[in-house]
């Protein structure tokens, strides 16, 4: 469990709960679930968990006789996800160095983590470590920028607003859109029957505006792009145009989301 987290982490954990997770994430887990094949009285490791949201389906499906661990490297999002689910264990560490025994696991799932892995070698050394012989992993990623329209959007903004830091810190977390490139990672890690499956969901934050707002206050200060409110105001302006299209008439802006879904097995 973390403690002792500086205020101003947790309400950024709180506020990456509310305004991330409804409109983007929440649509994600049942993927991932399905693909880990978590059940009943599963042992269940979610890394990279942020504040929780896969965490909290997988606990769902383990039931009363299994248990569900997230690991995350950011202590603001694990004390959030603390105060949203106490019935998880919560641990502060990376992927790079689970703090897990050999074979503790049954299933570990990862959504929308992997692109910001320190040592993506390291850290599918280390999933296949944790998990038990003919053990299941699921991860996502996202699709490339391009099928992801409304963040091609906010790039355009941000690269005419902001600058070129400010719109490549949003292209990161696309870096993986390539398939290939994660199928022939896992398959060198050691995991086998490598599979992936792309997949659509739909985005939804309730305005157009808001979906900035998030990035330009959630997101860039993690990069330390730190905006003052009067550029912020600027920026929200200029971006009615660009961003419209993705308003539906109830002013919710909406859009297609795409991501690759991978599962694989430790083997025997």
């Amino acid at each position: 469990m973390v403690e002792n987290v500086p205020h101003e982490l947790l309400e950024a954990g709180r506020g990456y709960e509310s305004m991330f997770v409804p409109a983007l994430f929440a649509a994600w887990p049942p993927h991932l679930i399905k693909g880990a094949m978590v059940r009943e009285g599963a042992q269940v490791l979610d890394i990279a968990c942020g504040t929780g949201v896969l965490a909290r389906h997988a606990l769902s499906k383990v039931g009363r006789t299994g248990r569900v661990v997230g690991v995350d490297p950011a202590p603001g999002m694990l004390a959030a996800a603390a105060e949203f689910e106490p019935g998880i264990d919560w641990v502060l560490c990376g992927a790079e160095a689970l703090q897990f025994e050999d074979a503790s696991f049954d299933c570990v799932i990862s959504q929308f983590g992997m692109m910001f892995f320190q040592d993506r070698e390291k850290s599918i050394s280390e999933m296949l470590r944790v998990l038990k012989p003919g053990g299941k992993l699921a991860i996502a990623v996202w699709d490339s920028v391009e099928r992801n329209p409304g963040y091609m959007g906010i790039i355009s903004v941000l690269q005419e607003e902001v600058g070129t830091a400010a719109a490549d810190a949003l292209r990161m977390p696309y870096s993986l859109g390539d398939s290939s490139i994660v199928k022939a990672e896992l398959e060198a890690g050691g995991f086998v029957d490598v599979q992936v499956e792309t997949n659509a969901e739909t985005a939804c934050f309730p305005s157009s505006r808001v979906m900035l707002e998030a990035d330009l206050r959630g997101w860039l200060p993690l990069f330390d792009i730190n905006l003052s409110e009067g550029k912020i105001d600027e920026v929200l302006v200029a971006s009615d145009t660009t961003l419209s299209k993705y308003c539906a008439p109830s002013g919710e802006a909406v859009f297609p989301t795409s991501a690759h879904i991978f599962t694989a097995d430790r083997p025997l």
